[in-house]
């Protein structure tokens, strides 16, 4: 696949509205994997994450902002790997905008000024797409 290829299909697994899995780095330099329900995205690959604001997902961030999203399309025939970092926001504004952004949000937690309401700002840096109806082929960009 060339770049845009890639891109595209990372975008559009991304945007499918399904489980992902969030991978984080814990103060021990160990991988923490968990699996995510709701983003929010905007172009190309920045993605917003609702987590509880004093969660262990968060603290590591905090710690370490490498982490990787990995998304699959429902048959699992692609699966695509961001990788890049993750801050923990605070802006009001970005709170609000993320919070409406994600519906399910509003099950979780009372508003978008909720003490619990943290938000993740992952940005991507590098793609990697594995096609598994495609041999098992895998492309990667840097974006």
């Amino acid at each position: 696949m060339d770049k845009s290829a890639v891109i595209s299909a990372a975008q559009e697994l991304a945007q499918a509205g399904r489980s992902f899995v969030l991978a984080t780095v814990d103060q021990e330099g160990a991988p923490q994997v968990r699996w995510m329900g709701a983003l929010f995205t905007e172009e190309p690959f920045t993605i917003y994450l609702a987590a509880g604001a004093e969660s262990r997902k968060m603290a590591q961030i905090r710690g370490n902002p490498k982490s990787q999203l990995m998304f699959q399309a429902e048959d699992f025939s692609k699966v695509a790997t961001l990788s890049g970092t993750s801050t923990a926001v605070s802006d009001a504004a970005v709170k609000e905008k993320v919070f409406a952004g994600i519906p399910a949000a509003g099950q979780y937690f009372s508003g978008p000024d909720d003490p619990n309401f943290g938000v993740i700002k992952f940005q991507a840096r590098k793609i990697e797409m594995l096609g598994l109806s495609e041999g098992m082929s895998t492309d990667s960009v840097e974006l």
